[in-house]
């Protein structure tokens, strides 16, 4: 798995999406407990979160992971799954 420079040093990309997959669960999916339990890096993001919840997520990222995603970086192909978000940040941290 790739590495990438987090807030508590270098973290795998599994690690990475584990982190995201847990924020969006607890803070952004709280009210679905269903969508939250079957949340996989797969998991099709932008269906499931609204715009302030994508906010949320990338402030998130930005602070956890010690990266800044500009405003053009914020596309379907980025944040479509967790893992193409866990994707970016690994990207960003090389």
């Amino acid at each position: 798995m790739t590495e990438t420079q987090g807030s508590a040093g270098p973290r795998t990309t599994g690690d990475v999406s584990g982190r995201i997959r847990a924020f969006v669960a607890t803070e952004l999916l709280f009210e679905d407990p269903r969508a939250a339990e079957s949340l996989a890096d797969d998991s099709p993001l932008l269906t499931m979160i609204d715009s302030l919840g994508l906010t949320q997520l990338v402030a998130f990222v930005e602070e956890e992971f010690q990266v800044e995603i500009d405003d053009v970086e914020v596309t379907a192909d980025n944040f479509r799954t967790i893992g193409d978000l866990a994707h970016l940040v690994g990207s960003k941290a090389s």
